[in-house]
């Protein structure tokens, strides 16, 4: 039996959630419905957006945008978000609407470097930091994407691709298994 991660070759597009942050957003490394990729990532900037719109002004300041670019799964420093609220701010109001937040968005996800963002969904599976993702990562994962996965299931999915047959699944292996997948 050929699993693909967290689930079979049919799997829908899921959602990695921040509940602290109540922000839901789409994670490349789980994406399988590429046909609906764009719509869906332009709706989810718009969510973004509005979530971090604190004020509901339909507005960002620097600091909203700091926080909702870092939201989104991208790192981004001071002087580099003071340098886009320049450059996007044309009134200089101290604030950039949705458009330039699109505009920010879209051309980050467009420079994205997959091995990048496959050793940050490593690192979000591997939360006891072991360097290994363990059965009970991948149990915590399925729980929190709501996939109803059997025990068994999960361990058929480190099974089938723990090449070193030592009961986790390390980086190299996630690595292959993602390029495997086609997800990236």
């Amino acid at each position: 039996m050929a699993y693909k991660l967290l689930g079979g070759p049919d799997l829908p597009y899921r959602r990695l959630c921040f509940p602290a942050r109540g922000f839901c957003g789409r994670r490349s490394w789980i994406t399988a419905d590429v046909a609906n990729s764009r719509q869906e990532q332009r709706q989810e900037i718009k969510e973004a957006f509005d979530i971090f719109d604190s004020e509901r002004t339909g507005k960002m300041d620097y600091h909203e945008l700091k926080v909702a670019i870092r939201a989104m799964g991208f790192e981004i420093k001071k002087p580099e978000a003071l340098e886009l609220m320049q450059r996007y701010d044309r009134e200089e109001t101290g604030y950039i609407g949705f458009e330039a937040f699109e505009e920010i968005m879209i051309q980050r996800y467009a420079t994205q470097d997959p091995m990048d963002e496959i050793r940050k969904a490593f690192e979000l599976f591997d939360e006891d930091k072991r360097g290994r993702i363990s059965f009970r990562n991948l149990k915590r994962i399925a729980r929190e994407l709501g996939e109803k996965l059997t025990d068994e299931e999960l361990r058929g999915m480190i099974d089938e691709f723990d090449l070193d047959q030592d009961g986790d699944i390390n980086e190299d292996e996630f690595i292959s298994i993602m390029k495997q997948t086609s997800l990236y």
